[in-house]
C-alpha cells in the first residue's frame, strides 16, 4: 500500500534538510595556516612528560600488566605477584581470618571501588579503598568466591589500575586455605 503523497513529500524534505545540515558547505577556506586544530594538553604538575616518566614515583602503574617474568612469591602469611626487582603488582595476605588483596597503583586518596578478580571458576568483586598509593580490601577467608584466584589463571582489575593477568598458582590456594585454618584455630582456642 502506498503512502499519501504529502507524507512521502514531508519525509523526503526532512531527509534533504538532514543531509544539508551534515554537509560542510561549499565555501573554500584559503589560509596559510595548516588546517585542523592543535590541542595542547597538560598531564598535571610542573615537570614535563619525559621527567615524569623517568620518576618512579610518578608512574601510573608499577611494571607491565602482563610481564613475562612475573611470578607469585611467598611472603610471610601471603604471596606477592610481580617482576623480580620491581614493586609488586598484587599482594594477597591473611589478616585476622580475612584474605586481604592489595593492588599497588596510585589513585585519588579516599576513593572507593571494586577490585574484580575474574577466573575460570568464578568471579570475586572485592570492595576496596585507596590511600593514594594502593587499593586495599579484605574478605572472610571462608568466602567461596576466593575460587576466582585459587581455581586457575585469572585477571584482576580495579578503577584506573589496568588489568593484571595472573597465571594459575597453587600458592594462592595455600594462602586462602591456611587463612581458613587460622580462623578455625582461633575459634577452638576461644
Amino acid at each position: 500500500m502506498s503512502q499519501p503523497f504529502p507524507l512521502r513529500g514531508a519525509i523526503g524534505a526532512c531527509a534533504l534538510i538532514a543531509l544539508s545540515a551534515c554537509s560542510g558547505g561549499s565555501e573554500e577556506v584559503k589560509s596559510d595556516e595548516p588546517q585542523g586544530r592543535t590541542i595542547h594538553m597538560s598531564l598535571g604538575g610542573t615537570a614535563n612528560a619525559a621527567e615524569r616518566l623517568s620518576d618512579p614515583e610518578e608512574l601510573p602503574m608499577p611494571g607491565k600488566i602482563d610481564p613475562e617474568d612475573a611470578r607469585w612469591v611467598r611472603s610471610g602469611n601471603g604471596a606477592q605477584y610481580g617482576e623480580p626487582g620491581m614493586p609488586p603488582l598484587i599482594d594477597i595476605i591473611c589478616v585476622g581470618g580475612k584474605v586481604q588483596a592489595t593492588r599497588h597503583v596510585p589513585s585519588d586518596k579516599g576513593a572507593e571501588a571494586m577490585f574484580a578478580f575474574v577466573g575460570y571458576r568464578g568471579i570475586l568483586r572485592l570492595q576496596v579503598s585507596n590511600d593514594g598509593t594502593e587499593w586495599t580490601g579484605a574478605l572472610d577467608a571462608k568466602d567461596p568466591h576466593w575460587i576466582a584466584i585459587t581455581g586457575g589463571p585469572f585477571y584482576a582489575t580495579v578503577a584506573g589500575g589496568g588489568k593484571v593477568i595472573s597465571p594459575a598458582s597453587s600458592m594462592l590456594g595455600e594462602v586462602v586455605k591456611s587463612c581458613r585454618a587460622s580462623t578455625k584455630d582461633a575459634a577452638t582456642t576461644a
